[in-house]
């Protein structure tokens, strides 16, 4: 059986214990009926005191620390306290029970733990656990946001301090894997990780996309529309499957539980009964959300404002890299100004690996031009999208975006074509 000790050091810095050897002090903890049972008896054994309590399994044993050598602050009298079992629920009481006798009794003024072999047993048995639960949130987490949202997501959803943190992260740890494999969700924090979740609401995950959303509505029909996008499928996919199980308040507290563990707090059993519950109930919440996920389906409106909100993402991405090139260009000279949708660019911008967004009339003009001058029968979706659009400088995950609106709006229709190599997914305007 496994063997628990939890070892204490106690000084009296300033006189006020009257314990003054190790006598008076193991006479000091054996007269104590809150701490012992009726069968505890003291033994003295070859210069060392120690208790033995047979009916609760403790075994304890002190040992007088010479003070002489101490250069600051002088205390008289100093005494190691070492506790041991095999009884963990018994041990796991102990603790605060000699504690309180020793400070409120025997009067020691400065007490240090040594030792704590409960709290750490706590700790070991729930970090794999909470370590499980965390990962479990990640993989959901990306599954998603890439099948419901895009390769995007990330920009979409996070918070600037989530982005910036991790951008940090790679930064700093430059391994294999952030190299070799998109490294975002996997270095966000525990608590970054469930805010991604309660903070999701039809694309506006934070107040000031909401305010800005308000501000800019003029009409009866505006704010219908807006409550309804507020309202949908996807609200009701996080509210169903996240909120009304209380996923929010279950988060935050296996949050303060999961600190503890990382910076060796001091634990008790019902702290791990608690930790045990939160992490078997997140376990199914994010599950029973993945399993799911297939299930929602969006409406126009929302896959508007998803895509909306990746489009302004996009656009904030060629304001910071036009920035960047601004600084580097200082002394060239600027000719001009020119707009890209709200957004004022100069006139020798140049993209930087960043693609600008289309809008529906321009994807419009650009399928019926092709159609108009094609040479084969068909239009294929990839080859419009990753050539034709991308050729002027238009962003493909944003033009795909856009198709799938389109299509569902009955403006553009996509439809098979049977190949004898693969098959090809074709593009026409709707007639």
């Amino acid at each position: 059986m496994t063997s628990y000790i939890f070892e204490i050091f106690c000084i009296d810095s300033n006189g006020q214990s009257e314990i003054k050897n190790e006598k008076s002090l193991i006479q000091g903890l054996s007269y104590s009926s809150k701490l012992w049972s009726d069968e505890m008896k003291d033994i003295y054994d070859t210069g060392k005191w120690s208790i033995t309590d047979k009916k609760l399994g403790l075994h304890l044993k002190i040992k007088s620390v010479d003070t002489s050598k101490v250069l600051t602050g002088f205390f008289e009298s100093a005494y190691n306290i070492k506790i041991e079992s095999k009884d963990f629920e018994s041990i796991e009481t102990f603790r605060l029970k000699i504690l309180k006798h020793l400070r409120d009794k025997l009067k020691f003024t400065h007490i240090r733990i040594l030792s704590d072999d409960i709290s750490a047993h706590i700790a070991q048995e729930l970090y794999p656990a909470i370590n499980n639960v965390e990962n479990l949130l990640r993989k959901y987490l990306t599954k998603f946001f890439i099948q419901r949202v895009g390769l995007e997501w990330w920009e979409a959803t996070a918070t600037k301090d989530m982005i910036q943190k991790v951008k940090e992260r790679k930064t700093d740890r430059k391994d294999l894997f952030s190299q070799l494999s998109d490294a975002d969700v996997s270095l966000a924090d525990f608590d970054d990780l469930g805010e991604l979740i309660y903070k999701q609401s039809s694309g506006f995950n934070n107040p000031e996309k909401v305010v800005e959303k308000v501000l800019s509505i003029n009409n009866g029909e505006e704010l219908e529309n807006f409550k309804s996008e507020l309202q949908g499928n996807y609200t009701k996919y996080f509210k169903d499957f996240f909120r009304d199980k209380d996923f929010e308040s279950k988060w935050k507290e296996l949050y303060k539980i999961r600190n503890k563990v990382a910076h060796h707090g001091f634990f008790y059993k019902v702290e791990l009964e608690r930790g045990r519950e939160l992490i078997t109930s997140l376990s199914q919440i994010i599950s029973d959300a993945e399993n799911n996920i297939d299930e929602l389906v969006f409406s126009i409106e929302e896959k508007e404002a998803i895509h909306n909100a990746i489009e302004a993402i996009s656009e904030d991405s060629i304001i910071a890299s036009n920035m960047d090139i601004e600084e580097e260009e200082e002394e060239e000279k600027t000719v001009g100004l020119k707009v890209l949708g709200k957004i004022k660019l100069p006139e020798n911008y140049r993209y930087s690996g960043f693609y600008r967004p289309i809008t529906e009339s321009e994807m419009l003009r650009q399928l019926t031009i092709c159609e108009q001058n094609r040479t084969v029968s068909y239009i294929g979706l990839r080859w419009f999208v990753t050539i034709h659009l991308a050729g002027m400088n238009y962003s493909i995950g944003l033009s795909y975006s856009l198709v799938n609106i389109l299509v569902d709006k009955g403006r553009i229709e996509l439809y098979d074509i049977d190949s004898e190599s693969y098959p090809v997914k074709a593009i026409k305007l709707k007639k």
